[in-house]
C-alpha cells in the first residue's frame, strides 16, 4: 500500500519524497535538490524504511535537479547499510543530471545504477 506523498522541508529548501511499496521492497522517489540542506532528513527517512528490512530499496533520482557531496555521501552510506544487512539499494538515475553526476564522480560503476525504474520483481 503506497504511503502518502509528502515533503521534507529543511530551511528554505524542500525535497519532495514519495514512497511506494512493492513485492520486493520500496521505491522512494525524490524531487528537487539533494544537498547539504536536505540530505540528513532524507537519510533519516531512508533509515526508518530500512528498519522494515526490505529486500530492495529503490531510490529514484530521475526528478532530482542537483546533488552535492553531502547528497552523494548519503547515497554511499545507504548503499553500505544495504550491503551490510544483505539487501540491495538500486539507484534510478534517468539520463539527466543525476546520471551525469554519478558518472563524473565514479559512482555509476560502483553502485547499482540503472536508467529506468524496473518492473516489480526484476
Amino acid at each position: 500500500m503506497p504511503a502518502p506523498a509528502d515533503s521534507v522541508n529543511v530551511a528554505a529548501m524542500s525535497v519532495g519524497w514519495e514512497t511506494s511499496e512493492r513485492d520486493d521492497g520500496y521505491v522512494v522517489e525524490l524531487t528537487g535538490e539533494l544537498d547539504i540542506s536536505s540530505a540528513a532528513s532524507v537519510e533519516s527517512r531512508l533509515m526508518e524504511l530500512e528498519k522494515r528490512k526490505p529486500a530492495r530499496l529503490i531510490l529514484d533520482l530521475t526528478r532530482v535537479s542537483f546533488i552535492d557531496s553531502t547528497g552523494l555521501s548519503m547515497i554511499i552510506n545507504a548503499d553500505g547499510r544495504a550491503r551490510k544487512r544483505g539487501s540491495r539499494l538500486t539507484i534510478v538515475s534517468g539520463e539527466g543530471v543525476p546520471r551525469r553526476i554519478l558518472r563524473t564522480v565514479g559512482l555509476e560503476d560502483r553502485l547499482d545504477v540503472i536508467g529506468e525504474l524496473p518492473a516489480a520483481g526484476s
